[in-house]
């Protein structure tokens, strides 16, 4: 089974979780590609990761942080297992505060944002509320209490309410400290995907 790990903001393909992926599922094979947020649209970050599935021909995507906005975009066309830790759920207002701080042409970064996310990201929220999520794509979060960067992340399983678990956290903070934590839960919906797939 390859999985995908899908970084945040600021980190690179070498980030932590990717590394605990690979001590974690040995028998697994983990890709994990840098992804250059500051210089590409969202578009060609999408165009990357369907090219990364289709070639690995991953079957498990983990996405962090801004990297699981991307994972949960992703599920356009990815249909396999997903995993997302701490997501970005309200990518404008999160640009605004984080990222673009000190950028030039943020009003272009912006808006580029503005229109993908409401072509795909929402889109992917609504097909989830009307119940038209697909069978071989289940959702799971993994979600800190703490996360001192996203605050409460209610109002995205709210975006997201047709998902197979929620796993909670207490002191692991936006960087989810406890990530190996989730190690038992992951390897249960992996041995649970592979008998979706007969």
């Amino acid at each position: 089974m390859t999985i995908m790990y899908i970084h945040g903001y600021g980190s690179n393909g070498n980030a932590t979780k990717g590394q605990l992926l690979r001590k974690m599922f040995p028998e697994c094979f983990v890709v994990s590609p840098t992804f250059d947020y500051d210089h590409k649209t969202p578009w060609q970050i999408q165009e990357q990761i369907r090219l990364t599935v289709e070639n690995e021909k991953v079957s498990v995507i983990v996405g962090s942080s801004f990297g699981g906005y991307q994972t949960l975009c992703a599920t356009a066309f990815f249909h396999g297992l997903v995993w997302v830790v701490n997501p970005v759920h309200e990518v404008v207002p999160t640009i605004r505060r984080v990222i673009l701080q000190n950028r030039d042409a943020a009003d272009d970064f912006i808006n580029m944002y503005k229109d993908f996310d409401d072509k795909v990201f929402r889109r992917q929220s609504q097909r989830n509320q009307s119940g038209q999520w697909p069978v071989d794509t289940p959702l799971h979060f993994a979600l800190s209490t703490d996360d001192e960067l996203l605050g409460d992340h209610h109002p995205l399983l709210e975006l997201f309410p047709q998902h197979s678990s929620v796993v909670w956290k207490d002191q692991s903070g936006h960087r989810f400290f406890r990530f190996e934590e989730l190690s038992e839960a992951m390897d249960t919906s992996m041995k649970n995907y592979k008998a979706i797939l007969g």
